[in-house]
């Protein structure tokens, strides 16, 4: 019975650290589809809103977020093509049900590859108070089917569980 005390009592002690004061980095590559709804007013001036689903593999020995889904809901206006106020919010589903949310902005030019800046905001279970920031890069794929973009996309940055 003291055996089993000891072992139930190292575990609590590890699940709890993990979640209180744990930090490391994020690498996450893969790849992602959105659905896009577009308002076009001629001459490279649009309105771009989409909802799309990404599903990341952490690369170079990093752990987190490995094989989660993602949904970002985001949005975008340009001109003549070109866009410096992309906005939107991306929901990390963890494999333990878990999520994290992160904010984020954006710039470039519609079809072509581009990047982000995103900050953790909250999230639910060991992730709650997640806190920490990165860049993220967009390589565009031409997609096979109409009113959809697909990327590459890949996350950078680190985070810290309170």
């Amino acid at each position: 019975m003291k055996i089993i005390l000891v072992i139930l009592s190292l575990l609590f002690v590890n699940f709890s650290t993990y979640a209180d004061g744990h930090s490391g980095k994020i690498h996450l590559e893969g790849f992602g589809a959105w659905s896009l709804n577009v308002m076009n007013a001629g001459n490279g001036n649009l309105s771009i809103t989409y909802d799309g689903l990404y599903s990341g593999v952490a690369m170079d020995g990093t752990k987190f977020g490995n094989n989660s889904s993602v949904q970002c809901v985001g949005g975008l206006t340009t001109s003549k093509g070109k866009f410096n106020d992309e906005t939107g919010i991306c929901k990390f589903l963890f494999a333990d049900g878990d999520t994290a949310f992160t904010k984020y902005t954006g710039s470039g030019e519609v079809g072509k590859n581009g990047s982000s800046t995103f900050e953790f905001i909250g999230g639910t279970g060991k992730y709650k108070s997640i806190s920490g920031t990165g860049t993220v890069t967009r390589i565009q794929i031409q997609a096979a089917k109409k009113g959809y973009t697909q990327s590459k996309n890949i996350f950078k940055g680190n985070y810290k569980l309170k």
